[in-house]
């Protein structure tokens, strides 16, 4: 674990974001002002250093932050209609969250806080799996994983946890 310096992409995390949940209370505190929590974990589970794989992808993060938060962000606001037909689809308590009839920047940052960055050993494109607490699913939070700023899939916060939709992406690139 360690924490980058991606201005951009810490809006996500910054003053106008969701409160930081209980859980993440040890990456809370390496991440400053600015920085984003990052796990550099080998799928093989060894404690050795990082891939190079996953070092390339915290270096395009380092230099591409800005494309990033554009691309994370576009991402979530696309996927409002989705949202919402599973919130229409659920018989939800009278005093839960409802979603907004429509949303921007200035309306989402609120309803989120992003927890933590995946970096995976995938070769083929920097793979970054991003995990969210959102307002709109206390439970599962939302997720994200992109090849650098394709978005490869979205959904409860395990998408960005997940390597191996990380590695399903590339593979399937490789056969095209």
């Amino acid at each position: 674990m360690t924490a980058l310096p991606l201005p951009h992409t810490a809006r996500f995390r910054g003053a106008t974001a969701r409160a930081a949940s209980p859980g993440y209370a040890k990456a809370d505190r390496i991440a400053e002002t600015g920085e984003v929590t990052v796990y550099l974990e080998n799928d093989d589970g060894s404690d050795g250093a990082p891939d190079g794989a996953m070092i390339e992808a915290a270096r395009w993060l380092l230099e591409n932050d800005a494309a990033f938060f554009r691309a994370v962000l576009d991402a979530m606001l696309a996927d409002l209609p989705s949202l919402r037909a599973i919130e229409n689809a659920t018989v939800l308590a009278d005093d839960a969250f409802r979603l907004p009839e429509r949303w921007g920047e200035a309306t989402l940052l609120p309803l989120v806080r992003l927890n933590n960055i995946n970096l995976y050993p995938v070769l083929g494109a920097p793979y970054i799996g991003l995990d969210f607490s959102c307002a709109w699913e206390d439970e599962h939070g939302y997720g994200l994983m992109l090849a650098g700023t394709e978005v490869v899939e979205t959904g409860g916060a395990d998408v960005g946890a997940l390597g191996w939709i990380a590695a399903r992406h590339a593979a399937k690139r490789q056969s095209q």
